[in-house]
């Protein structure tokens, strides 16, 4: 174990896990190598996902019961002294109509904010908790998070996470919805049909080197194999050993599976389908092996709070840069242009950066995956591909993004051409009036990183920015005349006069 930094007030941290299972306390201190370390866990049997997935609204009594857990997690804190806290919430609370009324009692009696996280944030930070326990270097791998109502999928190829999806196959979720009757399997069987296809499509045909499974029922399912089947390790299981272990548990009853397996009630009724899933996605990867290490989303939210800003932009950059990579062969993307254009829009940021502008560097990110993705519409229809390129954005799962960052890089890449932002146009008005802003100068630069690359001849070498009070001045050095490159950049004067209440002027040199 690695040195503990001594414990004193306010040194150490805490993190809250609700699901749809059951609720999970973790206070950690950071170690001297800058790793948290788990001194503490506790956890509450409160399973929200049986009102969640039913009616679809949080009973009287699970509420109660849900604050109650919190009240105790709340003694718990104070005895350690744990001011920096961070509480999220996920499946179960995303699909209950009155979560956040739950999230309001939680914080009204318990001083504790709890966060409602969407599917992608939970994927990241997953992924960065398994990325801290398993070398995913050189690796295809498929990340299997099985929760109570969502299971996570991530593809990981060496190391960085090209895609992810959200699947509402979650344990708790499949037994409210299919029982527990003699049918279950061939119901399960039926459900996982819509699961197949998307799976495929992130897949594609190649296959895993290994899956990754976390979540309390993945760590069961290993145990237990370790256990019944003898397996090597309960950190690891191969296929045909999930496929075994699966045929026991069919054959125990759920009375069974607690008295001989020692299971808790509430994981007794949960394992088989869990398993099932694990099964069937490790089919459809052609994994041979589970690799199951200790990590999970509580350890993830530790790691994330123990971060520097620096360090935690350069995680969210590998991946989203990873994903932009991602792209080149399904949207065909062309991809010496897309880097051309990032070049001279990351340029223009740089050297705007405190005198036309006060982005920052997570702004600054947003332009580097706008400038390399802004062309995926075309894959769609060339004519409309900057309105396209802005959808399939929406639609894509953005690990280290949050969702107003998202509709941001939407919206960047929605302006790059034709139509100004407009009060007349939806996605651009349900931002902020500060995110308005930053749409008006991001993509205003990366129009002028665009037209400085016209008909992709990628002449301009160099760009030198020159801001007076009145004027902005493009000191161009590159091949040839540049006439072309000059004429597409001064068509954009009155965008640029919009977005920075400055006249656009054109210099040439070399």
């Amino acid at each position: 174990m690695p040195d503990i930094i001594a414990e004193q007030q306010g040194a150490l941290i805490g993190a809250i896990d609700v699901g749809s299972n059951a609720m999970r306390l973790g206070i950690a201190a950071r170690a001297l190598n800058g790793i948290p370390e788990l001194i503490v866990q506790h956890r509450e049997a409160v399973r929200l996902g049986h009102d969640a997935f039913t009616t679809g609204i949080l009973s009287d009594t699970t509420m109660d019961e849900a604050v109650a857990a919190f009240q105790q997690f709340r003694r718990i804190l104070d005895q350690h002294h744990v001011e920096k806290i961070r509480g999220t919430a996920t499946s179960a609370m995303r699909d209950s109509k009155n979560g956040r009324q739950l999230v309001k009692r939680i914080h009204d009696e318990t001083g504790i904010q709890l966060e409602i996280i969407s599917g992608d944030e939970e994927a990241r930070l997953v992924h960065y908790s398994i990325a801290n326990r398993v070398d995913l270097s050189d690796h295809f791998a498929l990340l299997i998070d099985i929760g109570g109502g969502s299971v996570e999928v991530s593809v990981c190829d060496d190391s960085e996470v090209v895609a992810s999806q959200s699947f509402k196959i979650g344990t708790v979720r499949l037994l409210e919805m299919l029982g527990e009757g003699k049918d279950f399997n061939r119901l399960l069987e039926e459900y996982l049909e819509g699961a197949r296809k998307k799976l495929h499509e992130m897949i594609g045909s190649r296959q895993a080197d290994f899956c990754v499974g976390t979540g309390g029922n993945a760590s069961a399912i290993g145990l237990l194999a370790n256990q019944i089947l003898g397996t090597e390790s309960p950190g690891q299981i191969s296929y045909k050993e999930l496929g075994k272990l699966i045929k026991k548990l069919a054959a125990l009853s759920f009375e069974e599976r607690v008295r001989d397996l020692g299971l808790r009630p509430d994981r007794a009724d949960v394992i088989m389908p869990a398993a099932m899933v694990i099964h069937e996605i490790m089919h459809l990867g052609g994994a041979k092996k589970l690799t199951i290490p200790n990590a999970g989303l509580l350890d993830g939210i530790l790691l994330d709070m123990v971060d520097s800003e620096d360090k935690m932009l350069y995680t969210r950059r590998r991946n989203l840069l990873a994903w932009a990579s991602s792209l080149k062969k399904k949207y065909h993307v062309d991809q010496p242009y897309a880097k051309s254009v990032t070049r001279l829009a990351l340029s223009l940021f740089d050297q705007t950066r405190d005198r036309l502008h006060a982005m920052d560097n997570r702004d600054r990110l947003l332009l580097e995956v706008a400038a390399r993705v802004h062309e995926i519409g075309m894959y769609v229809r060339v004519g409309s591909h900057h309105r396209h390129a802005a959808y399939l954005i929406m639609a894509a799962p953005l690990l280290g993004l949050s969702d107003d960052e998202k509709r941001l890089l939407a919206q960047t890449v929605r302006y790059q051409r034709k139509a100004s932002p407009s009060d007349d146009h939806e996605g651009f008005m349900a931002l902020s009036k500060e995110s308005r802003e930053k749409v008006w100068q991001l993509s205003a630069l990366l129009r002028l990183a665009i037209a400085l690359n016209k008909d992709r001849r990628d002449r301009v070498s160099h760009v030198e920015i020159e801001a007076a009070e009145e004027l902005i001045t493009l000191h161009l050095e590159g091949e040839g005349d540049l006439l072309l490159e000059r004429w597409s950049v001064l068509k954009l004067s009155d965008y640029i006069k919009q977005a920075f209440n400055l006249n656009l002027n054109i210099d040439l040199e070399g």
